[in-house]
């Protein structure tokens, strides 16, 4: 889009005055943005850097030898990892990022940079076009310079200029995230505004994401000043890939810094001071927060903890069990008192016996033996429900009657897994003849 503000013309007008890309920076851009292999297919190479073949030493007059998974080209000598691939040719790309100041404006570069090689059939082709810059001012405001993206938003118009941009693109892939903060190989001839070189950033510029430092700087984060300067670069890291924008455990932080104690590994120290926190140990003593070596102290408390959970774990089982049994109790109990009066009855006709279910350890036993949900639903606790077990004269069971004590009906039967037995209907018409006898128990 066209410049509208002043600060959008100014930025416009510097842009056009930037230097084109030197031959430096596509030489170091060709040797640490792509990868350098050796693409290997029974006997044979070829090189992805010049495209030449040769062949393996076993058979090769040349003598060349791969060792391990490296080898070095014979024409080009460059160092090479060796891949297995049946690939003719090779499309890489990647970016590359160069930091320089412009008119008070600190600018990041994003170079697109193409490689094409074919295997000895077309000289190698590389191509470096610039596609986005960052112009951020001293109170760390970004303006973007960039060229258009298709309408998926998936890849760039290469044939487009550089124009103004909205700072996180269209709204159409706004879900992308801040796409113009791209993070690439960064060159190392950098130039920095004298503000950040304050702030503590210098030449040796940490592996985080330079937009997003660099503005984070400007706008006064102090948390990200205070890892640069006391060489805290670990937990400068940690921070930016987390995406906390703040230290977790700052107090505790500075006393490292007073200790001159470098933390190696963020991610471990912070779940190691989440460990002191659960011991309740004292996150402002150096003798807890600096220790002399962090993964065993780490593990040591990790251990301690897994053991004490596995008690607590314990402990809730055991009053859980107490529970479940002092309900069960209760069940037995109510169970007890409502269907005593039904205890003794028999309905039989000579062949068929049937007689209610008078403990929870007969509805057990129901359950276990006909393979149905009697005693694991717990048809025991409702109290208009009425189990009967029907048996035959030897004592096998046939079949369990479940009886409505509100409506004095048969509400199912159910013989061995909730199937129904060859005495079904006999039994049915049996409990139905005797359903006054039922009705008397209830009333006695």
């Amino acid at each position: 889009m066209k410049p509208r503000t002043k600060l959008e013309k100014l930025v416009t007008e510097l842009s056009g005055k930037l230097p084109a890309i030197t031959k430096e920076q596509e030489d170091w851009g060709k040797e640490h943005v792509f990868d350098h292999l050796a693409y290997k297919c029974k006997d044979e190479l070829w090189c992805s850097e010049c495209g030449k073949m040769w062949v393996d030493a076993s058979n090769s007059e040349l003598g060349i030898t791969v060792l391990g998974d490296k080898t070095e080209c014979p024409y080009c000598h460059h160092r090479l990892d060796v891949k297995v691939s049946r690939k003719q040719k090779d499309h890489e790309g990647g970016y590359m990022s160069i930091l320089q100041v412009k008119g008070g404006f600190q600018v990041i570069r994003h170079i697109y940079c193409m490689r094409s090689t074919y295997k000895e059939t077309h000289p190698v082709h590389y191509d470096f076009t610039e596609m986005v810059q960052e112009w951020i001012s001293e109170d760390g405001k970004r303006t973007i310079i960039a060229r258009p993206m298709n309408m998926g938003g998936n890849g760039w118009i290469y044939g487009a200029p550089l124009s103004i941009k909205s700072e996180y693109g269209s709204s159409c892939w706004n879900y992308r995230g801040d796409i113009y903060a791209i993070w690439g190989e960064l060159y190392p001839k950098k130039e920095l505004l004298s503000e950040l070189k304050k702030r503590g950033l210098n030449r040796r510029f940490p592996d985080v994401n330079p937009s997003k430092l660099i503005r984070d700087l400007l706008k006064g984060s102090n948390d990200a000043e205070l890892c640069l300067k006391t060489g805290q670069i670990s937990m400068l890291k940690h921070m930016y890939k987390t995406g906390f924008s703040q230290l977790r455990y700052k107090p505790s932080f500075n006393i490292c810094n007073r200790n001159h104690y470098i933390i190696k590994d963020a991610s471990m120290w912070e779940d190691y001071m989440s460990l002191l926190s659960y011991f309740g140990k004292d996150l402002r003593n150096a003798h807890y927060v600096c220790p002399k070596n962090l993964k065993v102290e780490h593990d040591s408390l990790l251990e301690k903890k897994k053991i004490c959970e596995a008690k607590l774990r314990q402990e809730r089982d055991r009053i859980a069990a107490i529970r479940r049994r002092e309900k069960l109790m209760k069940d037995i109990a109510s169970f007890y008192e409502r269907m005593k009066k039904f205890f003794g009855m028999k309905i039989t006709d000579g062949n068929i016996v049937i007689c209610p279910l008078e403990s929870v350890t007969q509805f057990y036993q129901e359950g276990k033996v006909m393979h149905h949900c009697v005693y694991s639903n717990g048809y025991y606790k409702r109290p208009d429900c009425l189990i009967l077990s029907a048996k035959d004269i030897d004592g096998k069971r046939i079949e369990t009657i479940e009886v409505n004590l509100k409506t004095l009906d048969i509400v199912q039967s159910r013989a061995v897994c909730n199937g129904v037995s060859e005495y079904h209907n006999q039994i049915i018409k049996l409990v139905k003849k005797n359903m006054n006898l039922i009705r008397q128990k209830m009333t006695a």
